[in-house]
């Protein structure tokens, strides 16, 4: 079944609308067409991006903008992937008010900045070359399929190919408008046992490793379901050699980490892309589009459908025109992440976590959670949520070797008074959780300037100041107090003591031109979450399986219990995806 739907868009950006692609700008500026509105030639320019400059180089003839090349390091399946579309946007459309690319803001800001930067040397107006006014076109969008899956992640991604590769029918609904979720943000490897890659591997051998081994060491606290562990165990090995097939080329690296109740023997890695997350990311995505799997982005699907027998039967999203679709389906899957990006829900479920920020990319508003609940699901440990130790808001983790001084920073940190509360280090997140709000900053010198944090003082994220006063009005805080805590704080350490704090390194004196950054303790993973059987059904408040709902990755709980092993998060979001893919693919024959 189709729905047409009146949707407002740009005729511009529509093939065979029948508008040229230079009467955009004709239409904004009034050079004539002797003189033309650019200087022809060729013109580069660059603007900040996430992980460095974004260079853009456009070819211009006397009016129009005939060809742009982009060079950068920003992720493949997101910053480069959403600059591509913008930069096809603008080929096409000839005007320069673009959106953003939701879930990739950094990368579209820096394209569309350095774009607007060779428009100037071009001699043209930037500010004129915009398009058309809207205009209503149809819209036509497939409502009806075997199996609907809400969120294109890891577990979303994974489902959506295994149960189309077993027969099903499958539409995907993504809220932002990139694939890969908030699964880019993990840092380490995932785990498994007995993939093929880890069978030939001495050290794995050599260790006795097994599926057995892995389903002790994910059985770190007693909160952890036994069934959804077995069921992960047994099922990772097969999970990572799909993902070898897609061209994932993995090495064993076995972990020392001491918080585990095993050594963990378990962890693969893959990070020719940057990351293994993204690398897998890539690699399932390429498999998603190659399988021509319907993926609708901008949906934001927020309400289930149950028949008169409580079967879930569908879902309710609104589209980026606030147009409500239904989507109908014999199975339903929920595969929508966290909820890092609701406060108020975070504060709700843990209360201590109040006062944190996130670290999460992706628009995890808590959703499929919020669904689920409304359907009778039950929960598991919702307040079992990791943090992580240093976020800036509206960019992201900031790792020890973006601090200035590393692990002990050489800076001061003040909260919200322009106080100093605590001996600096890397990880102190109850004492930045104690502070007014949890806000707090991070105060330092030209000594403590590197390459990480000159990209975020590019972005405007680290403010700068010749004086305490200068730099405080920037970041929101008393100029007076501030300077009145630095002086505090040299005169303190003149010694080599800090003998207000008792930090022991980096006991630097904090002078000249001053920089700074609010940052907070990030909620990084929810561990709890709806509750799943071992063949992904959600399972209500009396303990039974609600006819045609599934979910699978973050948005569950009980796998972890309250604590998550390092790789496990990962293995959970591509190891039950499987799992689900299959069970829809099933469920619906």
């Amino acid at each position: 079944m189709k729905k047409t739907l009146a949707i407002m868009m740009s005729g511009l950006l529509l093939a065979g609308c029948g508008q040229s692609a230079s009467s955009a700008v004709q239409n904004a500026s009034s050079a004539t067409e002797e003189s033309g509105i650019f200087t022809p030639g060729s013109y580069t320019a660059s603007a900040p991006g996430r992980n460095g400059d974004v260079t853009v180089t456009t070819v211009f003839s006397a009016n129009t903008i005939d060809e742009i090349t982009i060079e950068s390091e920003e992720t493949e399946n997101i910053g480069v992937v959403a600059m591509e579309q913008l930069k096809e946007e603008v080929l096409s459309s000839q005007a320069l008010d673009a959106d953003v690319i939701s879930g990739a803001t950094l990368s579209s800001d820096a394209f569309l900045n350095a774009l607007k930067d060779t428009v100037t040397q071009a001699g043209g107006d930037p500010e004129s070359l915009t398009g058309a006014p809207k205009e209503e076109v149809a819209a036509e969008y497939e409502t009806e399929a075997d199996v609907i899956i809400v969120g294109a992640g890891a577990a979303g991604m994974t489902a959506a190919i295994t149960a189309t590769e077993n027969g099903a029918n499958v539409i995907v609904l993504e809220k932002s408008n990139v694939l890969g979720g908030n699964t880019v943000c993990a840092a380490n490897g995932i785990n498994g046992a007995d993939s093929a890659v880890q069978l030939a591997n001495e050290t794995y051998v050599e260790k006795e490793a097994s599926v057995e081994g892995l389903e002790h060491l994910q059985m770190n606290n007693e909160d952890a379901k036994e069934n959804l562990v077995k069921a992960f165990a047994e099922n990772s090995g097969e999970t990572l050699d799909w993902l070898s097939s897609l061209g994932v080329n993995f090495e064993v690296d076995i972990q020392e980490d001491e918080r585990n109740s095993d050594q963990n023997y378990y962890m693969v890695k893959d990070t020719t892309d940057g990351s293994t997350a993204i690398t897998m990311i890539n690699r399932v995505s390429a498999k998603l589009k190659d399988l021509g799997i319907t993926v609708y982005y901008s949906m934001d699907a927020h309400d289930l459908v149950q028949d008169d027998n409580g079967t879930v039967t569908g879902v309710i999203a609104t589209d980026a025109n606030g147009e409500e679709i239904t989507f109908s389906g014999k199975a339903i899957l929920l595969a929508t992440g966290g909820f890092g990006q609701n406060s108020e829900l975070v504060g709700q479920y843990n209360e201590h976590l109040a006062n944190a920020v996130t670290d999460e990319v992706a628009p995890t508003t808590g959703e499929g959670l919020l669904m689920a609940l409304s359907v009778g699901a039950d929960t598991a440990n919702l307040d079992a949520i990791q943090t992580f130790p240093a976020v800036i808001p509206g960019y992201g983790m900031i790792l020890p070797f973006n601090l200035p001084g590393g692990f002990t920073p050489d800076a001061l940190y003040v909260n919200n008074s322009a106080e100093r509360f605590t001996a600096e280090a890397f990880e102190i997140p109850d004492a930045i959780l104690a502070q007014d709000e949890g806000e707090v900053y991070c105060v330092f010198d030209d000594s403590g300037m590197n390459d990480g944090l000159q990209n975020l003082m590019n972005l405007g994220y680290v403010q700068s100041g010749e004086t305490a006063e200068e730099l405080a009005e920037k970041l929101g805080i008393d100029g007076t107090v501030l300077q009145t805590t630095i002086d505090s704080f040299n005169e303190d350490i003149a010694d080599g003591t800090d003998d207000a704090f008792g930090r022991e390194q980096n006991l630097n004196p904090i002078e000249g031109t001053l920089y700074g950054y609010r940052f907070g303790v990030g909620a990084h993973y929810f561990m709890g979450g709806v509750l799943i059987n071992e063949k992904t059904q959600v399972i209500d408040t009396e303990g039974n399986p609600i006819d045609g709902l599934y979910a699978a990755g973050e948005v569950t709980g009980g796998f972890h219990g309250t604590f998550r092993v390092d790789g496990s998060g990962l293995g959970d979001s591509f190891t039950f995806g499987r799992i689900a893919g299959r069970e829809l693919a099933e469920a619906v024959k």
